[in-house]
C-alpha cells in the first residue's frame, strides 16, 4: 500500500473517532489494534457514521454495524454499491488550487445541518460535527446572498490534511462552488506545512477532486456482520 492510500485511510479512521468521541447520545469512540471509529448507538441506520476503519488482522468484536477495510474480513458481508475510492494529492510547489478567492469559517453546527441536508439524511452528522472539540479540526465555508452554499472540514493528521464533509446546498450546485472550498482549505493547510492532501470520494465530487489534482490511491469497502 502506498503512503498516500494509508494516510487517506487514517485521515478517515481519525474523522469517525472525532465524531465518538464527542460523546453525543452515547456515542463513544472505538479505537483498539487495527481498528478506529465511532460507535454512534442512534445512526445504526447510517454506513458512514456508526462505523470504524479496520485493517487486516483487526479483531472486530466490539465493532460499529459497518466496517471498512480494504479487504472484506473473513465472516462479513460486503456492502454492494458504496465503496469509497480513497484519493490523494501531493501539496508541492507544482500544486496550484483553482482560485485566489477567500472562504469562510462556518460554525460546526452549519457544516453539519448542511451535510444532513444534502445527503437527505435527518440529525445524523449535525449532532455530531457541532460537538467536535478538536484543534486539528479546521471548517471551510462560503456564503452566496448571505446563505451558506457549501462547506467542508478538514483534519490535519502529522502533515496530511484530511478533507471531509464537502456538501453544496442543492440549490447552489454546479457553479464551482466545491472547488473553490476545497482548493482554499488546501492552500491554507499547504502554507501551514502539510505535504500531503487526502479524502474519500462521493461519486458526485469524483470529478471534481480529479479537476484539483487528487487521483484514486485505494478503494474502502463497507462490511455488515454475516
Amino acid at each position: 500500500m502506498t503512503g498516500l492510500a494509508q494516510r487517506a485511510i487514517d485521515g478517515y479512521a481519525e474523522t469517525l473517532a472525532c465524531l465518538g468521541r464527542t460523546g453525543v447520545g452515547g456515542a463513544s469512540e472505538v479505537r483498539a489494534p487495527g481498528l478506529l471509529g465511532a460507535r454512534v448507538p442512534w445512526a445504526t441506520d447510517n454506513h458512514w457514521v456508526d462505523a470504524a476503519v479496520a485493517g487486516a488482522g483487526a479483531e472486530l468484536v466490539g465493532a460499529p454495524h459497518c466496517v471498512w477495510s480494504t479487504e472484506v474480513p473473513e465472516g462479513r458481508r460486503e456492502l454492494d454499491g458504496i465503496a469509497m475510492p480513497c484519493m490523494g494529492l501531493v501539496l508541492d510547489e507544482a500544486w496550484r488550487p483553482p482560485s485566489a478567492s477567500a472562504v469562510e469559517t462556518p460554525p460546526l453546527d452549519v457544516v453539519g445541518t448542511l451535510n444532513d441536508r444534502a445527503y437527505g439524511q435527518d440529525d445524523r452528522l449535525g449532532p455530531l460535527i457541532a460537538a467536535i472539540d478538536d484543534p486539528r479540526v479546521h471548517a471551510h465555508g462560503v456564503r452566496v446572498d448571505g446563505r451558506w452554499a457549501c462547506v467542508a472540514l478538514t483534519l490535519r493528521v502529522r502533515d496530511d490534511v484530511s478533507v471531509q464533509y464537502v456538501a453544496t446546498e442543492p440549490a447552489y450546485r454546479r457553479r464551482g462552488l466545491a472547488a473553490r472550498v476545497v482548493g482554499a482549505a488546501l492552500a491554507e493547510a499547504r502554507a501551514d506545512g502539510m505535504r500531503t492532501a487526502t479524502l474519500q470520494a462521493s461519486p458526485d465530487g469524483y470529478s471534481v477532486y480529479e479537476r484539483l489534482g487528487f487521483r484514486t490511491v485505494t478503494t474502502l469497502r463497507a462490511s455488515l456482520a454475516a
